[in-house]
């Protein structure tokens, strides 16, 4: 179990650099036409690697088993990344780790587990670690770029539930092919719709180069972790682990853009790390006991 532990903090680890990056590259690419490329390539990756099992399984098995957690990827990564152009990567990156917040409840009415009432005390400590790190030191307001945010930790949520489902009966490739493919048509049509083409010729190089990164580490790489740790992690321990991306955007965010973290913000930091520790013993001994 500690290998697919490790894989979900790489994947904290890729995002975290991620975030500020992509605010990096949306200097001179619009976030429709930076997804509508990383996607793409990602799901004829998938299709090069594994295409033809990939064919196979899809066929075999009905939409509803795969769909759902595609949808919920694709609206996530969406939200997400036009988010990343309306508020400070920092907060994007705390609002969008709160699945750890909703995977409990969805894994109760999707997957029909029972509901340990005492992870609320983790999930409210969670909930004021990343209020301290949102505010900053600040006022804690929510602008239009922090709602996309939080949709996104909604539809990360299904994602992690639904995925958890799938997985029981599609394989990790086919899944990760799946919600690359769905969010890859999404923000095609969204580019051709809202963005024109003729800004792709101003593009730079320092930002085709992020695009190239978000495609290999924060969408190949990323999902594949994802996927397979879903295979023997629950949604809940995934969703928990995931609450250090937050804290690696933060750090590497004061690097790349200068968002810097006031002493409220790395104590919000301190509380994640240490509610972390303390919900994945509690969620461990929980189900020892059914």
């Amino acid at each position: 179990m500690a290998k697919y532990v490790v894989f979900i903090l790489i994947q904290s680890l890729v995002y975290g650099l991620g975030n500020p990056l992509t605010k990096i590259a949306y200097e001179s690419i619009t976030p429709m036409w930076c997804l509508a490329f990383r996607f793409t390539a990602a799901f004829i990756i998938f299709l090069v690697i594994a295409g033809r099992m990939i064919k196979t399984e899809l066929a075999n098995f009905p939409a509803t088993s795969y769909l759902p957690a595609g949808i919920c990827m694709a609206i996530a990564y969406i939200s997400c990344n036009l988010a990343l152009e309306l508020t400070s990567a920092v907060n994007v990156g705390f609002l969008m780790s709160l699945p750890i917040i909703f995977v409990p409840a969805l894994e109760t009415i999707i997957l029909k587990k029972p509901y340990h009432f005492s992870f609320l005390f983790i999930q409210a400590a969670v909930l004021a670690g990343l209020y301290l790190l949102c505010s900053n030191g600040g006022e804690f307001v929510f602008r239009s770029g922090d709602i996309l945010a939080l949709l996104t930790s909604v539809m990360a949520a299904g994602a992690l539930v639904f995925g958890e489902k799938s997985l029981k009966s599609l394989s990790v490739s086919s899944i990760s092919a799946v919600q690359a493919g769905i969010t890859a048509l999404l923000s095609v049509m969204g580019a051709l719709a809202f963005d024109s083409a003729e800004a792709l010729s101003k593009v730079s190089l320092q930002a085709w180069s992020v695009v190239l990164y978000l495609v290999i580490f924060c969408t190949c790489l990323a999902y594949v972790l994802q996927n397979k740790a879903l295979k023997h992690l629950h949604s809940a321990t995934v969703s928990l682990l995931q609450c250090t991306q937050p804290v690696m955007t933060a750090i590497i965010s004061f690097f790349l853009l200068g968002e810097m973290l006031a002493p409220s913000g790395m104590f919000g930091g301190a509380i994640i790390i240490v509610c972390l520790v303390l919900g994945n013993h509690m969620l461990k001994r929980a189900r020892a006991d059914f």
